[in-house]
């Protein structure tokens, strides 16, 4: 919970921040009781509102109160359209520290917001400055290639990649010798591993620990699932995939699983086994027995169950519009051994 003192600082360093940006240093002042009495309850609970004069406009900076834990975009978004209706005014969100895909969803959603320092989206004043860090060298919004993925998931998750020569990571992750040297040199590029030589041996280095590591690679690490399909076989479909999805995602938190089991399998397994009429895809629903996800790696091969990894899982199902998922997905992560 931000204090008056944070309060304070905040507005003090978003303004200062958009005037380093724009050119043009806006004055904020807090909404007397009086503007702010006909919010819900819950609307001024969890937001300080303040008004702000930028270029000749009139707009609202709503300030987090208590860091937004749990709030999702979908959330946000709707506390802005809240705000908006009701003051007439446009209204940006004043975050404090939010993680780099959330301010991407919010970007794609119109939701307009100041993360100070970091960021500044307000298109109703055609201001869209994107993070301004140092980017490694590689197409802006581009992600790891699946290969590179599992190879990072698999030592995030505790396995023996650090170190390793690669053609064991190779043998670990069913990937060939010319795979692995492709993975190292792209994570090196992205400065998230070096490679280094132990005698005739190559080995991946990571740049920070693992929970370091994780937030620095959230930007570029993408869902695993290509497709996905309805089937019927769900006997060899268990024999070569692993539980995945909304029936994974239940099996780590209390939401409720769905109708149908849900299945991850890697694409080139899942092509052999519908070539052999092991799994048959079904046009209707109500025919299959299994919802089989096609995964871009093998996720057989990061599970020590017989249910996907937290992390694949949570990216897999880090852009659903279900709000249940998202609040579950906030506490997924816990169970990580970092």
């Amino acid at each position: 919970m931000q204090g008056g003192g944070g309060l304070v600082r905040a507005r003090l360093d978003t303004a200062g921040y958009i005037g380093e940006v724009v050119g043009q240093v806006p004055e904020l002042n807090v909404l007397p009781p009086g503007k702010v009495a006909r919010l819900p309850v819950f609307l001024r609970a969890a937001y300080e509102l303040t008004s702000a004069d930028l270029f000749g406009a009139r707009f609202i900076i709503a300030f987090e109160k208590n860091g937004g834990l749990g709030t999702t975009p979908a959330e946000y978004e709707r506390h802005v359209v809240g705000l908006r209706e009701t003051l007439g005014l446009p209204v940006a969100l004043g975050l404090h520290v939010v993680p780099s895909y959330v301010r991407n969803r919010l970007v794609r959603r119109g939701v307009p917001f100041v993360v100070g320092g970091r960021q500044v989206f307000l298109p109703f004043l055609a201001v869209d400055l994107r993070e301004r860090q140092p980017r490694v060298h590689v197409p802006v919004g581009d992600s790891l290639t699946a290969p590179a993925q599992a190879v990072l998931l698999s030592h995030l998750l505790g396995r023996t990649v650090e170190g390793a020569p690669l053609a064991e990571v190779a043998g670990q992750l069913g990937y060939s010798a010319m795979t692995m040297s492709k993975v190292a040199a792209e994570l090196a590029a992205r400065d998230l591993a070096a490679v280094k030589r132990n005698g005739k041996a190559r080995q991946i280095e990571f740049c920070l620990p693992r929970r370091g590591l994780w937030e620095k690679a959230l930007p570029v690490l993408a869902s695993p699932v290509r497709s996905t399909m309805f089937v019927r076989g769900r006997r060899t479909a268990r024999d070569i995939g692993v539980v995945a999805g909304l029936t994974a995602l239940a099996r780590y938190t209390a939401i409720a699983g769905g109708p149908l089991t849900v299945l991850a399998v890697w694409r080139n397994t899942l092509r052999d086994a519908i070539r052999r009429d092991a799994v048959v895809a079904c046009q209707v629903p109500d025919d299959a027995d299994t919802v089989i996800e096609a995964w871009t790696y093998d996720p057989t091969r990061l599970a020590d169950i017989e249910t996907v990894d937290r992390m694949s899982l949570y990216l897999s199902l880090r852009d659903s519009e279900d709000e249940r998922i998202q609040k579950e997905l906030a506490g997924l992560l816990k169970g990580v051994a970092w």
